[in-house]
């Protein structure tokens, strides 16, 4: 190919000056322009379309998503069953087969104006609540020497108190059995003051701050919990029971010591 020839001139000629025709004599007068600075002019007329830019990688949404969702639902599903299987059970007192929580605390007869003590190890100095050796002081574990009848009353204001005269009542009858009534959220001079108007001649326990009622899930004013012999729960009953239902557990936790009572 001769050096004079030019190798882009197929992108066309130059547009004449005022839209005249290009002749010799302007083509001589104006000096010619190189291949590259008419490349050039055409591309800033018409530019050379860029590509679009590479698509992003898809996030796997759809799969994250359903992998989150399924997770949430198993969750409620689980907190679900876990609720109904404890449905109720926040203030059904020990039940059946539970081992009781032990405790020590001191009778409403004696100078102790103190908290019950419901610890299970010793710690920091504190016994634990079955080494307590305290004039005044009865231990769960002491109780339940034999199997027994613990009976919970809230302060004696509102009448429940009646549940310990049955018990007083048919106490008598069951030499084998201990029984024990608990009476929270008042002054030790007041639950003495109930005790002696009442005549109770069993144990009756003083927990002032409702700390054992909370521990052994008490609800109700009264609740009885019936224990077998080496502390472990045959049952509560909740709300005030009879003469003759007292007398038929009674029995029952007698002739069945290995089992639930039937309440």
């Amino acid at each position: 190919m001769p050096e004079s020839e030019d190798r882009f001139a197929d992108l066309g000629p130059g547009r004449p000056p005022d839209g005249g025709m290009e002749g010799e004599a302007d083509e001589e007068r104006r000096p010619a322009r190189s291949a590259a600075e008419r490349f050039a002019e055409l591309d800033e007329r018409e530019p050379e379309p860029q590509p679009p830019p590479p698509p992003r990688p898809s996030r796997p949404a759809g799969r994250y998503t359903w992998v989150v969702g399924i997770a949430f639902v198993l969750a409620l599903i689980v907190a679900g069953a876990n609720a109904l299987r404890h449905a109720g059970q926040g203030d059904m007192g020990i039940l059946a087969g539970k081992r009781l929580p032990p405790f020590a605390a001191p009778l409403v007869t004696s100078t102790h104006n103190n908290d019950v003590n419901l610890q299970r190890t010793r710690t920091r100095g504190v016994p634990s609540a079955c080494d307590v050796r305290l004039s005044g002081v009865v231990t769960s574990c002491g109780l339940t020497s034999r199997p027994l009848v613990l009976t919970f009353v809230a302060n004696g204001g509102n009448g429940c108190d009646s549940q310990l005269d049955r018990v007083q009542r048919i106490r008598r009858e069951f030499p084998s059995l201990n029984f024990a009534g608990v009476i929270s959220k008042t002054s030790l001079a007041d639950a003495a003051s109930l005790r002696r108007r009442h005549g109770w001649t069993f144990p009756v326990l003083l927990d002032r701050d409702a700390s054992l009622f909370n521990t052994y899930a008490i609800g109700d004013c009264p609740t009885t919990v019936f224990a077998h012999a080496g502390g472990v729960s045959a049952g509560t009953r909740r709300s005030e029971l009879s003469e003759s239902q007292l007398r038929r557990y009674a029995r029952a936790l007698l002739r069945f010591p290995h089992r639930a009572l039937p309440l």
